[in-house]
């Protein structure tokens, strides 16, 4: 494995984003398919409904509570060390739960995933960033944004298929041979990287210039996405009557319009910097998700595609932009730090608006139903509540709108050039010399 010159490593810049944005595929197809296999899961291992919950949860659980301290890990460890565990790790667990027979297992082998991915998504934009370096972190960054929503957008339909044909374990063991090519990659193309100086902690890196107001757009920006979806899936499945597959196929113009968003906001961000398309990506956000108060009991699929087109490309520009204003801004001894930041507001804003507009379309139903009226999920797609759940959503629609409007006037607050990439305040990196004693090469 010695990619070295002359003493010195090389850098495979192209090498490391494929490592880094196969990784990323990896676990967004995961995340996603589970939506689908899910069921069949609880079933052969004949789970409770609480179990089934635990099935999913335990992964997200282990993710969160993971992700900065194997942010910092990566940072004082080695990026590409901790990185290839995560990676190698997410494979073995997928196909143990692929082998799980009882619910106590497939929790434990879910939550094992989830420090898996801990381990590999914090080190993976860092190493990113030491790959490529600041004149072309927005475009890499750009792509690394379209593969990850392609990802989470086949994911669904691929795991309907693949369930179907091969049944749920099927599902888990396709991540196996794609986490092999990773670590087959990294263990040849990709170059050691770790911070030179001693690194400070969250509440440090969240008063470094840009890193705060990244954060916060990166959640707002997850809070309406992952919320509007929730809602919107309630409404597909329980009043429109529709299954996974096919409420996955409803959703893919917006999670494929990310796909051609998130390279737009790499390059807009590379060209003018990250006030202007973070703001004008939250714009063109919040009109999207206004265009969705068009959705009504019977509305046809083509009347959706407009305001689901201007959402997926809004969300990939503003997304993008945030991002980058994270790991630019933060200083290179926290680069990992600041991806894991990064991750922990995507999962805290997700979860933000799934509680909030669920609530809010929940009041609303409630308010607009008998007083005998039922209110649960799956009474809203019957009766008089398949009535009330429109005016409902129409409110969660609403909510999110204005959340990403206030978004739009946050990102106004960057100040130019607050995301140049930031320097360690120890010194700059360690030189690229010399191979290090795993066979990575320290840069």
């Amino acid at each position: 494995m010695d990619n070295s010159r002359s003493g010195a490593a090389v850098r495979h810049p192209w090498s490391t984003l494929t490592a880094v944005c196969l990784a990323g595929m990896l676990v967004g197809l995961d995340g996603t398919a589970l939506t689908v296999a899910g069921p069949e899961m609880g079933r052969s291992a004949g789970a409770s409904f609480g179990e089934l919950q635990w099935i999913a949860n335990a992964y997200l659980v282990a993710l969160a509570l993971a992700l900065l301290p194997a942010g910092r890990l990566a940072d004082r460890a080695g990026r590409r060390r901790v990185f290839l565990t995560g990676v190698a790790g997410f494979g073995l667990a997928s196909a143990l739960v692929a082998a799980g027979t009882t619910s106590e297992l497939l929790i434990a082998f879910r939550g094992l995933q989830g420090l898996c991915a801990a381990l590999l998504q914090p080190a993976a934009l860092a190493l990113v960033r030491s790959a490529f370096g600041r004149d072309r972190l927005e475009l890499a960054l750009g792509i690394w944004g379209a593969t990850s929503a392609a990802a989470i957008a086949a994911g669904p339909i691929l795991a309907g298929v693949v369930v179907h044909a091969f049944g749920w374990p099927a599902v888990f063991l396709l991540n196996v041979p794609v986490a092999l090519a990773v670590v087959v990659v990294t263990g040849y193309r990709v170059a050691e990287s770790r911070a030179a100086g001693p690194g400070g902690g969250a509440a440090e890196l969240l008063r470094t210039p840009g890193v705060a107001i990244g954060t916060a757009l990166t959640a707002v920006a997850f809070f309406a996405l992952f919320g509007l979806l929730f809602c919107l899936t309630l409404y597909l499945q329980n009043l429109r009557g529709l299954d996974p597959v096919r409420t996955g196929e409803w959703l893919l113009p917006v999670t494929s319009s990310v796909v051609l968003g998130a390279p737009l906001g790499g390059a807009l961000v590379a060209r003018f910097g990250p006030r202007g398309p973070a703001a004008g990506g939250f714009a063109l956000l919040a009109a999207g998700i206004a265009g969705l108060l068009v959705l009504g009991t019977g509305t046809a699929w083509p009347a959706t595609v407009p305001a689901t087109v201007v959402t997926g490309v809004g969300t990939g520009v503003a997304l993008i932009a945030a991002t980058q204003l994270i790991v630019a801004s933060a200083p290179e001894a926290m680069s990992a730090q600041a991806s894991a930041l990064q991750q922990v507001a995507t999962q805290l804003g997700g979860a933000a608006g799934i509680a909030v507009l669920s609530a809010v379309v929940s009041w609303r139903v409630a308010a607009g139903l008998p007083a005998n009226g039922p209110v649960d999920e799956a009474a809203q797609g019957r009766g008089a509540g398949a009535a009330a759940f429109v005016p409902g959503l129409h409110a969660a629609v609403l909510v999110a709108a204005a959340v990403i409007a206030l978004g739009a006037v946050l990102a106004l607050g960057i100040r130019p050039g607050s995301a140049g990439m930031a320097a360690d305040p120890a010194g700059p990196p360690a030189p690229p010399s010399q191979v290090d004693g795993d066979g990575g090469h320290q840069q």
